[in-house]
């Protein structure tokens, strides 16, 4: 992160505060925990009101690690010098504001993506393509919302050539609220499916937040969009906008997909490429890449070598093994929703073992229709005809599969290897909330 003077701060997020005017920071957090892991940093914190806990009660703290400055919307109960305090109406409106302010420092491109499934994987494609000629920043990890999509933005730096984030709602208004804090120069949206129904209430629901992507960037950025999605159709042929499908009238048009061992070769128009991944759904998750690229000027030798490199994304389709069982473990337990569901569920249909295995945890945030949606995917996986189908959580006994555990701890205590056969493909899914990492663990030990 490049030096802010306080005046700038002070400025940007219209904070009152009697901090010295030409102090300076170099990092921003709202973790106070992680104070200690910028050592030697100027860091200013951000006092974040959350579900569980508040920031307030945790400034004094911050400061005693290290933050040089805090961020604050109330008067704390705690004895603070007042002078290492800025105030603002709203902490996290303030976070969003700096990170605006700061992105708009760099003179660079900005590439913005979401989507209900395939955003994380498509950004890691992206990066790694562009990185062959340009210097890339990427989003880390989970920062994707409102209050940590700033925290990555922080670390854009002058050597930073290309900027690639991902952003990701659960609630409505806040893909326009990240759109507008990164007013992109390329938007692209990689899929619209049932996720977070509990909030965003049904799929009309979804494609709504999901195209403020957009509605709220400029009418000159290119707005790039898998063209097999019906509610996107309408957007095919518009200026400026670049579909990517099966079908012909798309602007990128992707053919003769095919498996060869562990990789799939495709073409792209007339392009073959190939991604080292034998994960049918990544093909058109690479897609938005091979466009991005060419945008940019990358040959296409330039492009392969990035389509090349695997994506970096822990528990989304992480092949793990146990030698001693010759058990393969495809742990994607980082998120689930009915789309990804059955993404995951073909790719274990693809697989060459004798017997396969699926651990299915609960789907959450999927709202009134959260039942049916599981029921449905019971369905679907008893028609497959597996070697054992077991379920983890409440909403899980909706797949109506012989075998239920409570939680992942419930089936750790009961497990033993005896209860699989050698020679399997065993699927764990589920989304976040149900922690089945903790059995792709103990599965591959």
């Amino acid at each position: 992160m490049k030096n802010l003077k306080i005046k700038q701060i002070v400025s940007a997020i219209n904070a009152t505060t009697t901090a010295t005017e030409n102090a300076e920071i170099n990092c921003v957090i709202h973790d106070s925990r992680k104070c200690n892991l910028h050592s030697g940093k100027k860091i200013l914190y951000f006092a974040i009101h959350g579900d569980q806990v508040d920031g307030h009660d945790f400034v004094q703290e911050a400061l005693l690690k290290g933050a040089s400055f805090a961020v604050v919307d109330h008067e704390l109960q705690d004895e603070v010098d007042p002078r290492k305090l800025l105030y603002v109406e709203d902490t996290v409106k303030a976070l969003d504001t700096l990170g605006k302010y700061y992105l708009s420092q760099f003179d660079i491109p900005k590439i913005a993506i979401t989507g209900s499934v395939g955003k994380t994987i498509s950004k890691e494609f992206i990066a790694n393509v562009l990185s062959q000629k340009y210097k890339v920043h990427r989003s880390t990890g989970n920062l994707n919302t409102i209050i940590g999509l700033p925290i990555t933005i922080f670390d854009i730096d002058y050597t930073h050539e290309i900027a690639v984030l991902e952003l990701g709602t659960n609630h409505f208004g806040e893909i326009k609220a990240l759109t507008e804090m990164v007013n992109p120069d390329i938007a692209i949206i990689t899929n619209i499916g049932p996720s977070h129904l509990e909030f965003l209430e049904n799929l009309e629901g979804v494609f709504k937040e999901k195209q403020e992507i957009f509605k709220y960037s400029q009418n000159q950025t290119l707005k790039i969009f898998n063209g097999n999605i019906s509610f996107l159709q309408n957007n095919k042929g518009h200026q400026n906008y670049f579909s990517y499908g099966f079908d012909d009238d798309n602007n990128l048009i992707v053919r003769n997909i095919a498996r060869i061992d562990h990789k799939y070769s495709f073409y792209v128009n007339d392009e073959k490429y190939f991604i080292f991944n034998d994960v049918y759904h990544n093909v058109l998750n690479a897609i938005p890449a091979i466009i991005i690229g060419k945008h940019f000027g990358l040959s296409h030798k330039q492009i392969q070598q990035g389509l090349a490199i695997m994506p970096e994304v822990g528990l989304r389709m992480e092949i793990r093994s146990n030698t001693d069982k010759n058990w393969t473990i495809i742990a994607d337990c980082y998120n689930a929703n009915p789309v990804s569901m059955i993404s995951a569920l073909n790719y274990l249909q693809s697989l060459p073992h004798k017997n396969k295995i699926v651990i299915l945890g609960d789907m959450l945030e999927l709202g009134d229709e959260s039942r049916s949606y599981h029921e449905d995917i019971g369905i679907l996986v008893r028609d497959m005809n597996l070697r054992r189908s077991i379920a983890i959580g409440e909403m899980a006994r909706f797949y109506k599969f012989i075998t239920h555990y409570s939680s992942a701890e419930d089936f750790i205590d009961h497990f033993s290897d005896e209860m699989f056969p050698e020679d399997a493909a065993i699927l764990i899914k589920a989304s976040r909330g149900i922690a089945l990492e903790k059995i792709a663990e103990r599965l591959a030990t």
